[in-house]
């Protein structure tokens, strides 16, 4: 299965090259494949602050940064897949320390960081005129998925610039920014790495709640909602449907190249979204998870309503820590968050994984009939490169998928084919 581009055959690589111009020019606007960004805003608005014990809990409230940025938590939850450390991500720390560390990083590159401060603001603009196309769209009749599709190139266009990446409209994606690099890499907004760096980023908000109660500043305990504020982007992508399943890590290990296992992962992550995932909690709870550019849909509710359960507990936790100088003695997001459903229990009502990674023996497998989500039957003996080729004739491609494919092919070219001009 680890196979690279040199062991392909030369009609094969011809049938890339050939796809890859005929397709050059439908370009879809894409993310690290979690929630848009301004349902993320959405979503962040709604979670209530309460600054005292007396006073009744508020939404919107601003929260000050130390490098003088003014944001809310909607704010600070849209730029979850705007800001990282490339090449480290969160839930790779070796120890707990490490990951606390790499969160404290990402948060404090735009919330310390003085540079950062006009780039932020320049995000937040695009992202609150997304919003306002959104709910302009809707009113007007149109779906969310519809209002996304249409806008999402050029909102992925203005990201990708002001992230310092190209601003070309017909060429952005080759020149890669911060937005489309982390994308790249998005292991921290696929489970189980999503749970493990909200709970990095969730511990390290309840010490700083744990700070603020001994100074008795305002300041320390509004950098502790901005802290979980921003832990909580990667809860919330553990609501959506395309995150639950896709072995994102085994995919990436195992294929090569590891962006090749990107792409499949980000075709897999698309069709668990059109699909939806029935899953449950701890609590007994039983709901249909749906994908990125769903949350604003009627038949979302549920899940946008667990969700925001969530969000709203884990601020609760922050003042909780903040108010009794204690931390918290059970996490209570534990019993809320959503579980899948085995694939081997009889009940299960879900389309089969197009991946699933056999812990058993070992093996990451492929389902067999790519176009029948329902077909239950895996196989072993696959290579990335023709499972890509059928993905893109069924799918098509999106933004990262021409970029990658652009930007890396060549390298794996045979030097036979290298001059090319096809290749």
């Amino acid at each position: 299965m680890k196979k690279s581009i040199h062991r392909l055959v030369k009609p094969q690589l011809f049938a890339i090259s050939i796809s890859l111009l005929a397709f050059s020019s439908i370009i879809y606007g894409e993310s690290n494949g979690s929630f848009a960004l301004s349902e993320h805003w959405s979503m962040g608005q709604q979670i209530k602050l309460r600054f005292d014990i007396n006073e009744v809990p508020q939404s919107g409230a601003v929260l000050h940064l130390k490098n003088g940025l003014a944001l809310t938590a909607g704010d600070i939850i849209s730029l979850g897949d705007l800001y990282g450390i490339v090449g480290k991500p969160i839930s790779h720390g070796l120890t707990k320390l490490e990951k606390q560390t790499r969160f404290k990083e990402v948060f404090n590159s735009f919330a310390r960081n003085v540079i950062a401060v006009s780039e932020v603001e320049d995000l937040n603009s695009v992202i609150r005129a997304e919003m306002r196309e959104v709910e302009s769209g809707i009113a007007k009749g149109e779906t969310a998925e519809a209002i996304y599709k249409r806008i999402g190139n050029e909102v992925g266009r203005q990201i990708n610039c002001i992230t310092g990446g190209g601003c070309n409209s017909l060429t952005w994606w080759l020149n890669p920014g911060r937005y489309l690099k982390l994308a790249m890499e998005n292991y921290d907004h696929f489970t189980p790495n999503n749970l493990i760096a909200y709970k990095s980023g969730h511990h390290v908000a309840l010490q700083q709640a744990l700070k603020a109660k001994r100074t008795g500043k305002r300041s320390d305990l509004e950098i502790a909602y901005a802290m979980d504020a921003f832990a909580c982007h990667y809860l919330s992508d553990h609501f959506a449907a395309g995150h639950l399943r896709t072995p994102r890590e085994e995919l990436s290990a195992i294929i090569t190249p590891t962006v090749l296992g990107a792409l499949l992962s980000n075709y897999m992550h698309n069709e668990e979204n059109k699909y939806g995932i029935h899953v449950t909690n701890n609590l007994g709870e039983q709901w249909m998870v749906y994908g990125d550019y769903s949350y604003f849909n009627p038949f979302n509710q549920t899940n946008q309503q667990m969700l925001l359960k969530a969000l709203q507990a884990s601020a609760d936790e922050i003042f909780e820590a903040y108010y009794s100088g204690v931390l918290p003695e059970k996490n209570q997001i534990e019993d809320m968050i959503p579980h899948i459903t085995k694939l081997n229990d009889e009940n299960n009502m879900d389309i089969a994984p197009m991946f699933y990674w056999d812990k058993e023996n070992k093996q990451l497998l492929r389902r067999t009939n790519l176009t029948n989500p329902y077909d239950r039957h895996w196989t072993h003996s696959w290579w990335g490169w023709s499972t890509l080729l059928l993905l893109k004739t069924q799918y098509g491609i999106t933004s990262t998928v021409q970029l990658s494919l652009s930007k890396y092919l060549s390298q794996y070219v045979p030097e036979e084919l290298q001059d090319n001009p096809l290749v």
